[in-house]
């Protein structure tokens, strides 16, 4: 028969995975794990500390409360510190000034890969073999939870930093382009109003479709999100595949066929657009219209309506994809990307 405690234990290091893996920020995360340590190991007190931007042996307090700011050890205290859970009931001084306000007389110190937790009792602390193996495996996952944590926001920042700069890109070398077209047009004593037409024209169009981008849902797969921007375009469209990807891969296709569709509708004449995917290790999209065509070398540029394919292409290299324009005239043009999921 399992001893109620060993149940304890368990059920302990089982909530505490279980706090460790929700995917909250790490101060939720950290507090979360604090406390079912605090409830399992019967502490009164549990503060996490973390070092600071110089690193160790200062560190600073993270999480937790009635405790002091920052902790200073010297080398050789470091070195104890982070090995084995150590068990105090002195001021201790020789290893690290009480951080607890007012002083605790039973107190430990649980060493992480990164940092420490310090932890308070209202009685004398006592680490049987159980115990010692629950602390062991309390602070792994604590190291493990506050690495994932990290890593989960490095990932966010790389993200939101990756999509600023192609918001950024779009603006300078599409809006801002178009509204210097209308501009030079405007200077002349006789503007071409065709020209200035469709450079405002382009503009609106750039604002619009990138507006609706940033305030519309992911759709819930690859196709809805294809159905949906075959929906917007004039021009008849025949979409067609398999396969599923995530949400970045669909954004990132779904902007892709939503320019390259703006351009049929706009430059090309077509009186078809078939729309082809598919989605396994990597994700392959295509789309082919049936319209006038021009001649990448020359026509890639603002004035053509082209430029978004430009950013399209520099969006899909970003993910370690390719996105590539072919075309002739009088021959369509078709819109290739691939991505790796």
């Amino acid at each position: 028969m399992v001893e109620p405690a060993v149940l304890a234990s368990l059920a302990a290091v089982s909530r505490v995975s279980r706090a460790l893996v929700a995917p909250d920020e790490l101060p939720v995360l950290g507090a979360a794990a604090l406390e079912e340590m605090r409830e399992a190991l019967h502490l009164d007190r549990a503060v996490l500390y973390l070092p600071d931007a110089d690193g160790q042996p200062v560190l600073r307090r993270f999480v937790g409360d009635a405790a002091a700011r920052e902790l200073s050890f010297d080398e050789e205290a470091w070195r104890l510190a982070t090995g084995a859970p150590i068990v105090l009931r002195e001021p201790a001084g020789w290893l690290v000034a009480n951080p607890f306000d007012p002083p605790a007389t039973d107190w430990l110190i649980l060493p992480l890969v990164e940092g420490v937790v310090i932890a308070s009792a209202p009685e004398p602390i006592a680490i049987d073999p159980l115990s010692g193996t629950v602390l062991s495996l309390l602070c792994s996952q604590l190291s493990a939870g506050i690495t994932t944590a990290r890593l989960r926001r490095e990932l966010q920042a790389a993200a939101i930093e990756r999509e600023r700069r192609t918001l950024a890109a779009e603006v300078h070398d599409g809006l801002a382009q178009y509204l210097a077209v209308a501009r030079r047009e405007l200077a002349l004593p006789d503007p071409d109003r065709a020209r200035l037409t469709e450079a405002v024209e382009s503009a609106h169009r750039l604002v619009r479709e990138r507006l609706r981008a940033l305030s519309s849902e992911t759709p819930t797969s690859l196709c809805a999100a294809l159905q949906s921007a075959a929906r917007r375009a004039r021009t008849p469209v025949r979409l067609s595949g398999d396969g599923d990807a995530g949400p970045e891969a669909i954004t990132l296709a779904a902007r892709v066929v939503s320019e390259a569709l703006a351009n049929a509708d706009a430059h090309a004449g077509a009186t078809r657009v078939d729309i082809i995917y598919a989605a396994d290790e990597r994700l392959w999209l295509t789309v082919r219209d049936d319209g006038r065509g021009f001649d990448p070398a020359q026509a890639l540029g603002v004035e053509d309506g082209h430029l978004g394919l430009t950013v399209m292409r520099e969006r899909a290299r970003g993910y370690g994809g390719e996105c590539t324009v072919t075309s002739s005239p009088g021959e369509g043009t078709e819109v290739r990307l691939w991505i790796p999921l």
